[in-house]
């Protein structure tokens, strides 16, 4: 290792000599230059090489030659150093990329910083090496090939190069989304490049149009051209030559005609776009980013159109596919309210769902029927109009009953509805939805909002978390209800803490029952016991919260955060003297919880430092270290506690 660190550090002599000869760096800087990088070397020819001393060794090359340059371009010496050092820094950058790349292939962060370093030092001719080598690691990653294409077609103007990188991209990726979409992008980039070109030439009809029209236009300024006679024409046009120019440029026009040629039509693509729905059939988002990156360009009215044609005919069993195909009388025609067209468009729109719900009559498709009309409802100001989608929506919404597709989902909207409708109608409503679809958390939070007094909202309440046990919501309802309940009446203390330790108390019990997600269940328990005795310390002293903190550890498993509010409310109200006791037990239990070790075994030494109590602390400090996964950075945040 010593003999190629030598002579790699030999090989560097003779810049570092010219350097020195001219002044640029001092001889005490290029010993210091020569020290980094022997540490460097050695570093980076270690048995276990690592990434970061790569990294390191690079930022200071950077660095170094940036400090170079400066100081050449202040002393003057442009032209003499410019043959023998001019890319001397960069090279040496460029190897350490190289070596750093080879041993760590599979990182792909190192090659795009290899690739954004080559780019800004312009360093053109191995940029396409660079690409080829982290495609050849990296060949399931889209953004490389993507990166590639683009420099392809951007830099190189080379469109056949990044079709070719594209396509085989799309090859060993077929069903990445990304490739597809960027791939039909670079074809309508490529034609919108050459509808630009012709234009400019003047080679559409349309502008030829308005350039025959500005030459009618003739005023002072004009520079009008020389006259030629009948005779000079017609000798012009029977010259050979000339016939046989006219002929192929005839041909070519016609061949280049934006009208008849199918690729400035976007042929190519719509054939993209036919082979992506074939990699992809059954995904409506993949579909609608197309129509997306049409709109980034001109004359896309045909693309548009076979999109939405292909998703009609090919997803007529998928609700979201049919609401799309409808709403885009409104959505891409970007008719605004004040239009006259606006109301065609609805009607448009409207008899597409209206064949849709009859062809699909199934609970999705009817939802987003309905969906649709209130969010018109919503924006719509035109009384007639508002009236009009008004008793559509009604008149869908009991169609949709009459059929028995009702959703829990559509009882939730048609009593949002109601409310501001018809409140009587809506309370109907809300008890057929409730009589369907009981475990609909919506619509019982409707029903609770309904009633009125102290004893019927309790009731409601009760039913329906007997019900829905495991929902937070009601949870967290039922906790606010019965905390501005304690606010407002002056109720036995006693008694109201019997309400809160039963509702603890059914959490836990009931819960583990009927809900298989346990992290669910911890959540709707640990909010009740921190709410129990958060309330319990408001209402009475320390000692009622002990109390009640003692019960709820006794008889129900308490969750950590428990445990710290625990701890939280004796730092607050606990005397400092007779709260150890309790401080500590609570400690005692903290530390059990295996997922939380490290932060209790630190929190508990530091209140004992903090306390004075050495003995118990370091008592407490041996049994860490036997259960901490890392002993010597626990090591190092006892002492940096023991420091403060």
């Amino acid at each position: 290792m010593a003999e190629t660190v030598q002579y790699i550090l030999e090989r560097m002599l003779p810049e570092l000599e010219e350097l020195e000869k001219h002044h640029v760096f001092s001889p005490v800087e290029i010993k210091s230059i020569i020290k980094k990088r022997t540490n460097f070397e050695y570093a980076l020819h270690r048995r276990i090489k690592k990434k970061i001393d790569f990294l390191r060794c690079i930022e200071y090359e950077m660095n170094l030659e940036k400090l170079r340059t400066v100081r050449i371009k202040r002393l003057g010496v442009d032209d003499k150093l410019k043959h023998k050092l001019q890319y001397t820094g960069n090279k040496r950058v460029f190897t350490l990329f190289e070596r750093a790349t080879v041993r760590f292939a599979g990182d792909i962060s190192l090659w795009l910083q290899f690739i954004d370093y080559a780019k800004a030092k312009k360093a053109y001719n191995i940029l396409s090496s660079i690409y080829v080598k982290a495609i050849k690691y990296h060949p399931r990653n889209a953004s490389l090939w993507i990166l590639a294409s683009s420099w392809e077609y951007e830099h190189n103007a080379n469109i056949s190069a990044a079709r070719l990188l594209l396509q085989r991209a799309i090859r060993m990726n077929p069903e990445n989304k990304q490739l597809w979409h960027e791939y039909f992008r670079l074809e309508l980039m490529y034609i919108e490049k050459i509808k630009m070109r012709r234009r400019v030439l003047g080679l559409d009809k349309d502008v030829m149009k308005d350039v025959e029209m500005d030459e009618a236009k003739e005023d002072g300024e004009t520079i009008a051209l020389p006259k030629i006679s009948v005779e000079e024409a017609e000798e012009w046009k029977n010259d050979d030559s000339q016939q046989a120019m006219n002929k192929l440029t005839e041909e070519t026009s016609n061949a280049m005609e934006h009208d008849i040629n199918p690729i400035l039509q976007g042929l190519l693509a719509q054939i993209v776009y036919k082979n992506a729905i074939l990699a992809i059939p059954d995904d409506l988002e993949f579909r609608t980013k197309f129509i997306e990156i049409y709109k980034m360009f001109t004359d896309n009215e045909k693309g548009i159109q076979m999109v939405y044609e292909s998703i009609e005919n090919d997803m007529k069993d998928n609700a979201s596919a049919r609401a799309c195909v409808a709403r885009r009388y409104l959505v891409e025609e970007k008719v605004s309210l004040s239009d006259p067209a606006f109301v065609p468009a609805l009607k448009k729109a409207v008899d597409v769902f209206e064949s849709a719900v009859r062809e699909l009559n199934v609970s999705a498709m009817w939802e987003e029927y309905v969906l649709f009309l209130m969010d018109w409802y919503k924006i719509v100001t035109e009384e007639h109009l508002k009236l009009y989608l008004s008793k559509s929506i009604q008149k869908q919404l009991k169609e949709c009953e009459k059929q028995e597709k009702m959703s829990a989902k559509l009882y939730e909207l048609w009593v949002a509805f109601m409310k501001k409708e018809d409140e009587e109608k809506m309370k109907s409503v809300l008890h057929r939805g409730l009589e369907h679809y009981p475990h609909s958390i919506t619509l019982w939070k409707h029903r609770i909002a309904e009633e009125k007094g102290q004893k019927t909202v309790w009731k409601q309440y009760s039913n329906a978390l007997d019900i829905n046990p495991d929902s937070y919501e009601l949870w967290v309802g039922w906790r606010d209800h019965f905390l501005r309940l304690v606010a407002k009446q002056s109720t036995d203390r006693d008694s109201l803490g019997d309400q809160f330790y039963k509702a603890c108390e059914k959490a836990t019990q009931l819960l583990p029952s009927v809900t298989k997600d346990t992290a669910e269940r911890n959540k709707i328990k640990e909010m009740l016991q921190i709410s129990y005795v958060e309330w319990a310390a408001t209402t009475g002293d320390i000692e009622y919260t002990r109390k009640i903190y003692q019960k709820i550890i006794m008889n129900f498993y308490p969750t950590y955060a428990f445990l710290l509010k625990c701890l939280e409310l004796e730092n607050e109200l606990g005397e400092a003297k007779n709260g150890q006791f309790y401080v500590e037990n609570l400690y005692d239990k903290l530390i059990g919880f295996v997922d939380h070790k490290e932060e209790s075994y630190l929190s508990y030494l530091s209140y004992l430092y903090s306390q004075k109590k050495f003995q118990k602390a370091n008592l407490v400090y041996h049994t860490a270290c036997k259960e901490v996964s890392n002993k010597e950075a626990f090591d190092t945040k006892v002492q940096s506690l023991n420091n403060k």
